[in-house]
């Protein structure tokens, strides 16, 4: 999948600053907080066990892959076909495969379950605002 040849506007997942980059960029500063993004998408293959997985990409968890996570934050979309057991904040799609396995909560703007997944636990919402930051109390966001 080519990416865009024009700017591409991204939010700071440090601070919720909207600005544009380059087409090609993979990662970028914030110009507002100064913090470090990463703009490319993140592909999981195996087991990561991690805090927090922030992107302004896309996060794919593959058949061998298994994530634990605390925070998984993608604004272009989540897609999982192995093990995620994370609590997941999209600003697009989140997809969960057929043989996927779902340990979490989820905000995003759409969801699709294929039949033959596993969900176990969480809830999920579907916000009026991107990335469904508005309505979390001030010390949840992150």
């Amino acid at each position: 999948m080519a990416k865009p040849s024009g700017p591409r506007r991204l939010q700071c997942y440090h601070c919720r600053h909207r600005f544009d980059v380059g087409a090609q960029t993979h990662t970028t500063s914030c110009p507002k907080c100064s913090k470090m993004l990463l703009v490319d998408d993140v592909i999981i293959n195996t087991l990561q066990a991690v805090r927090k997985i922030q992107t302004c990409g896309k996060v794919v968890v593959q058949k061998k892959g298994r994530v634990i996570a605390q925070l998984i934050e993608a604004h272009e979309g989540v897609f999982v076909e192995g093990v995620l057991d994370a609590n997941v904040i999209s600003g697009g799609l989140v997809k969960i495969g057929a043989k996927a396995l779902w340990k979490g909560d989820c905000r995003a703007l759409s969801i699709s379950i294929e039949l033959g997944s596993t969900i176990s636990g969480g809830y999920f919402v579907i916000p009026d605002d991107e990335l469904g930051l508005s309505d979390l109390p001030r010390g949840e966001q992150v």
